[in-house]
Order: structure tokens, then C-alpha cells, then sequence
């Protein structure tokens, strides 16, 4: 790998950090899914900086060539991304199915509330 290669991918990791403290910084990104993502963006560091891992990590995978192993961790971090993100929206669906189910019990109350204040006035205007 050449010197101006690593450069610029110390830089692009670098870029890709500072993003993801920035989106943490703005809210736009909560922290309890921010911490694969930061750990992929170190794996990035590490690889720019000592790119001799791959070929360490090669080795011990007994894989042919260091691209196949760089493709296989981003699918591995991929399959890592989809499955958190999978139980994000089975959390959130849990909690908006109790929302909904609360928020029709309340409904109910409430017109049952007016229904009783309705039937108290129409009492107190009856004639006696």
C-alpha cells in the first residue's frame, strides 16, 4: 500500500469519526446505536494505520487475499447494522401497540366522563 493510499484513508476514517460524533453531538443519532458504527469507524483507523492486520488477520482466516477478508467484515458488519436495526423497530412497534392501546382507554374514559357530565347537567335543567 502506498503512503498517499493510507493518507488518504487515515482521512476518510478521520472524516467518518468526526461524523459520527457530530451526529451523536446534534442528536441525530442515539448513542446506544452509535457504538458499532464507532467501532467500525476504529477498525478503519487500525486498517489505515497498520495495514499489516489484514494480512495478519488473513492469515489466521486462511483467506487468499486481503480484499475477500475487508469484503467479508463489511458484510458481517452490514448483517450486524440490519439485525440491530431489526430489533430498533420490533422495540418501537411494541411500545407504539401499548401507545395505541392506552391512548383508546383513555379515549374511552373520556367519553364516558362527558357522557356522566352530559347526564348531570341535562339533570340539573330538568324542571322539578
Amino acid at each position: 500500500m502506498t503512503l498517499e493510499l493510507q493518507i488518504w484513508m487515515l482521512l476518510g476514517a478521520a472524516a467518518y469519526l468526526l461524523l459520527i460524533f457530530w451526529m451523536l453531538k446534534t442528536h441525530r443519532l442515539n448513542v446506544r446505536y452509535s457504538l458499532v458504527w464507532l467501532l467500525f469507524g476504529l477498525a478503519l483507523v487500525l486498517f489505515a494505520a497498520v495495514p499489516y492486520v489484514v494480512f495478519v488477520l488473513r492469515d489466521i482466516f486462511d483467506i487468499q487475499m486481503p480484499s475477500n477478508l475487508v469484503f467479508a467484515m463489511v458484510i458481517g458488519f452490514v448483517l450486524l447494522i440490519s439485525l440491530s436495526i431489526s430489533a430498533a423497530i420490533t422495540d418501537f412497534a411494541e411500545r407504539i401497540k401499548r401507545l395505541t392501546q392506552t391512548v383508546a382507554i383513555l379515549e374511552k374514559r373520556v367519553r364516558q366522563l362527558e357522557s356522566q357530565l352530559d347526564q348531570a347537567r341535562s339533570d340539573e335543567d330538568e324542571p322539578r
